[in-house]
């Protein structure tokens, strides 16, 4: 419903400016009319186009109250204004007074049709309370017109007064150009006509003046929002969220110390790393390197690997291990890498985030992460050093950590298989994949075998799967557990951007498919005896989460007491940023570096509401910690607990879920459509009396998207 309604929202604010421009001129035109006939039928256009403009503007009206019935959070500034403070004014004074007036116009029968007007007809058609109106509504539709340029959440009252300013301003000028041609009109003075030289004089002098003011927005736009060539992650205005506010001090280019309420020293972020003592139970050592590098259908492309294929390695730890990664950077060129381990609740140290908790690893160097594995389930890795397009790209892979062997006995799977959905750019296009391969591809699996399939989803996008063929299970989100999942068939599996699925089947004697939507023609077709085939079942309900599996203990739950709480809203507008023009990403009308950022204490309990008021799906990636999803929509969840390091809070969404601040640092917290991290969706949970000696840019090159 939010999608449906916002788009003809937008829709309509574009439509409404020209309409009623259109409206007012020919409304305009009718006293300038030589005979009663033209001027008759000039009023009848009119009348037909002020119509059109009242049905749009009325649309918009009713969709703004449904969009409002919502929740008011949906039109509380930028389509408030621009709906009930410049449109809505205007177009009522239309109605009451523009309109009967040309109503009238529209109906009179002039007894000689080739004569010229009455002086009586002339007053009517050129009278304040007729032209005006419709000038002032097309003024004030130019709010819906430009709405995606207005700044949203944190300048609704400069935006009121500047869109009050303007059509106050407007209103003045025409109202003194009104009265003059109605002077004009009652001395008896003909239309005044200017010569073709003064006419284009005009215009030319106009296009001047205004290609001047744009070019100097322009410039302005753009050398205001580069960002500087070094500054601290921990830039962004500090968000207390109810909290007690310590105290904090700023120093500019460098590190930001955020002391709370009582701290006595500070906590560098170099300082919270795993164990650098023991042996390791396992070592990994991953190469990021360029590679030639081939799908499954033969589409050649040159990618960025770890240790030469893609995805990168699937690295399979057990619970409670110490495990050791080495990180070489063979890559060419000046394109340094990093490892963060998306959806592990490790030091904050060891995340990997150039800029944050590291210098990004430059050609020729290495670095070494170490950290004892406390969780389970379904996890991936990828650098988060220019993400938008190292992720891209291919480096990137699948993370499994195994339960203890107790808890595996019990839920041993006799086919456990991770699959990574990933979008390869190749020189032919962009190409849907499972791994490498992009074609349909058959496997085998006795009847009677349990299977689990651990879905990734790498993409920058919502990926929606299909498992036809067989009832099955949803056994993990996001790598934890649901409690008691209960069997479901043909539903779709909607999975954000970042987040992990797992889910179970019992292999039968006929095939089952796995499809991703996106492509239709590929997929994995599992059989006894590797052949067969079975259509993809894409019309199926989507699997609801909140109402899945039975309800446990938590630690705390919607009722408990929150140290600090948070309101998140996710929009967009026309921009610039870093220099260049585009969709910027806001978090509470903000956009990195200048985005909230969310201050705690060790042991707070912090509750979150995450609110979309865009057009694009926001997976919400909280580094270092897992959320317990408390509700959505306003709707308290009623099957399992589900615990989540990724939201994907989609169009209209709201979602509330809280945490345990139990991992001091300083944690990224942004969308994972890379995408939009680069246009500037990035915030961060910071602890009280947590520093870092690292910073953006700089020597390090460090571009923490």
């Amino acid at each position: 419903m939010y999608v449906t309604l916002s788009r003809l929202d937008f829709i309509l604010g574009l439509v409404l400016f020209p309409a009623w421009l259109a409206a007012a001129l020919l409304v305009r035109r009718q006293a300038g009319r030589p005979t009663a006939g033209r001027a008759r039928r000039t009023a009848r256009i009119a009348l037909v186009l002020l119509s059109l403009a009242l049905i749009a503007t009325v649309a918009r009206l009713v969709g703004f109250i449904q969009l409002a019935n919502l929740d008011w959070v949906f039109v509380e500034d930028r389509r408030a204004i621009s709906t009930l403070a410049l449109l809505l004014p205007g177009a009522l004074a239309t109605l009451v007074l523009t309109l009967p007036r040309v109503v009238s116009a529209a109906r009179r029968r002039p007894a000689d049709r080739d004569a010229a007007p009455s002086e009586a007809e002339r007053a009517q058609a050129t009278s304040v309370r007729t032209v005006l109106p419709p000038q002032i509504t097309a003024v004030g539709a130019l709010g819906g017109f430009f709405e995606k340029f207005l700044p949203p959440h944190r300048s609704t009252v400069l935006n009121l007064a500047v869109g009050l300013g303007v059509l106050v301003l407007a209103g003045v000028l025409l109202t003194v150009r009104a009265r003059a041609r109605v002077r004009r009109f009652s001395r008896g003075a003909a239309p005044v006509r200017r010569s073709a030289g003064r006419t284009w004089g005009v215009r030319l002098g106009t296009t001047v003046v205004a290609l001047g003011a744009a070019f100097g927005l322009v410039t302005f736009g753009i050398n205001d929002s580069r960002l500087p060539g070094t500054f601290s992650m921990m830039q962004g205005e500090p968000d207390y969220g109810g909290g007690p506010a310590g105290g904090h001090s700023h120093m500019a280019g460098g590190p930001h110390l955020h002391g709370g309420t009582g701290s006595t020293a500070a906590v560098s972020v170099d300082s919270l790393k795993g164990p650098r003592e023991g042996k390791p139970d396992r070592v990994f050592n991953l190469t990021a390197q360029e590679k030639q590098v081939k799908l499954a259908s033969g589409r050649t492309f040159t990618a960025w690997t770890y240790n030469g294929q893609i995805p990168g390695p699937e690295l399979r730890v057990k619970q409670g291990e110490l495990v050791e990664i080495k990180l070489t950077n063979r890559l060419s060129g000046k394109t340094p890498v990093t490892i963060h381990w998306h959806g592990l609740d490790i030091p904050n140290g060891e995340d990997g985030v150039a800029g944050a908790t590291q210098d990004a690893v430059q050609p020729g160097q290495s670095y070494t992460y170490r950290f004892r594995v406390e969780e389970s389930g379904t996890r991936w890795y990828h650098s988060h050093q220019q993400a938008s397009e190292q992720v891209k790209r291919g480096l990137f892979g699948p993370l499994v950590i195994e339960p203890a062997e107790q808890a595996r006995s019990v839920n041993k799977a006799d086919k456990d298989v991770t699959v990574v959905a990933h979008d390869w750019e190749t020189p032919g296009g962009s190409y849907p994949a499972f791994g490498n391969s992009d074609v349909l591809e058959r496997r085998t699996a006795k009847a009677g075998e349990k299977v689990r399939l651990r879905l990734v989803n790498s993409s920058n996008l919502t990926k929606t799967f299909a498992l036809t063929g067989v009832p099955f299970k949803v056994t993990a989100l996001d790598g934890t557990d649901i409690n008691k999942p209960g069997e479901i068939k043909d539903e779709l599996l909607v999975v954000g951007g970042a987040q992990r699925m797992d889910v179970e089947f019992t292999m039968p004697l006929s095939p089952v498919r796995l499809t991703d939507a996106a492509a239709k023609d590929a997929g994995i077709i599992y059989s006894p005896d590797g052949k067969g085939d079975i259509e993809p079942k894409l019309d199926g309900p989507e699997f609801d989460l909140t109402k899945y599996g039975e309800a446990t203990g938590t630690p705390f739950d919607a009722g408990s007491k929150s140290e600090r709480s948070f309101k998140l809203t996710f929009d967009d507008w026309l921009g610039f940023y870093n220099g260049k023009f585009g969709l910027r990403q806001t978090i509470n009308g903000e956009v990195f570096p200048d985005a909230p950022m969310l201050m705690v204490k060790e042991g707070d309990l912090v509750r979150t509401k995450f609110i979309n008021r865009g057009e694009e799906d926001h997976p919400i990636h909280l580094h270092g910690h897992h959320m317990l999803v408390l509700s959505k929509d306003g709707k308290k969840t009623t099957g399992s607990p589900v615990w989540l390091d990724t939201i994907n809070v989609r169009p209209g969404d709201q979602w509330e879920v809280a945490f345990k601040a139990d991992n001091p640092g300083i944690w990224m917290d942004h969308c994972h459509n890379f995408v939009h991290t680069g246009l500037g969706m990035v915030m961060h949970l910071a602890y009280e009396g947590v520093t870092t000696p690292y910073s953006v840019g700089g020597k390090a090159h460090n571009r923490p998207e």
